[in-house]
């Protein structure tokens, strides 16, 4: 029993992550790192999450050779507020700043969920060349709003109590989330390796129908695009089926699709 404890013990060790900061254009951004490597990987949370939304899938990402990281943007979890519209642009310096203050040089393979895969995508449109592949779960589609609002009427924004339940820097990125669409349509796509991985196909219509019909739009702007639908679960798949979501995106690490 002594041994097993011990084994445990140390199996939780190897996967957990303490915080850690860095300074970007003057301010403190907190991170998460598991695993040693020049790859790396590179987590960008949702709307409303911190780095710690991939506490439980980080260390599995951790394979061999890759390095994984999870950040808080601006004003979540350890990272300091910033001044200004919380925007794409501004994901993209804050994101540009991270690499450059952990010294990654090397292209990276981005992986954003929800709003923080509209700031990964824009992020790869503008610099291919320092983005090794594209991981977008659960991204939402640009003209998603749009088409919601033509085919189901209702549910298509972010109620108000919602918003207000937001951190403060959520409430910021929800008050130009417009914007933010609007960006990352501009920038387009391009041919760096992708994969997409969206909610369970029920077979049903209502939101969840025409979301993952608006999922084709993503596979359309990345070229070299793969998409697949979770066994399970909705919104969090990195949460709700997890175990898939780990082989998904492992096997996409280590056989991207060619450029």
């Amino acid at each position: 029993m002594r041994v097993a404890a011990i084994a445990a013990c140390l199996l939780v060790t190897a996967g957990a992550a303490h915080a850690e900061s860095v300074t970007v254009d003057g301010r403190k951004v907190a991170y998460r790192q598991w695993g040693q490597g020049e790859r790396v990987l590179v987590l960008l949370s949702g709307l409303g999450d911190g780095g710690e939304t991939f506490a439980k899938v980080g260390p599995k990402l951790a394979a061999p050779g890759w390095r994984v990281i999870a950040y808080d943007r601006a004003g979540y979890g350890g990272s300091a507020d910033v001044a200004g519209r919380h925007d794409a642009v501004r994901a993209e310096a804050e994101l540009r700043g991270l690499l450059a203050a952990l010294d990654i040089r090397q292209p990276v393979v981005l992986l954003g969920h929800s709003l923080g895969g509209v700031y990964a995508s824009y992020f790869a449109a503008r610099h291919p060349g320092e983005v090794a592949g594209l991981v977008l779960e659960e991204t939402r589609p640009t003209g998603f709003t749009a088409a919601c609002k033509v085919k189901l009427k209702l549910g298509c924004e972010i109620p108000p109590l919602l918003k207000y339940a937001l951190p403060a820097a959520g409430r910021q990125e929800v008050e130009v989330i417009a914007l933010t669409e609007q960006q990352e349509e501009a920038a387009g796509g391009g041919p760096v390796p992708t994969l997409i991985l969206t909610r369970r196909n029920t077979g049903q219509g209502g939101f969840d129908g025409l979301w993952l019909a608006q999922q084709a739009k993503l596979v359309q702007r990345w070229p070299n695009a793969r998409l697949e639908a979770a066994p399970r679960g909705g919104h969090y798949v990195h949460k709700d089926a997890q175990d898939w979501f780990v082989g998904q995106v492992a096997g996409f690490l280590a056989a991207p699709p060619p450029r």
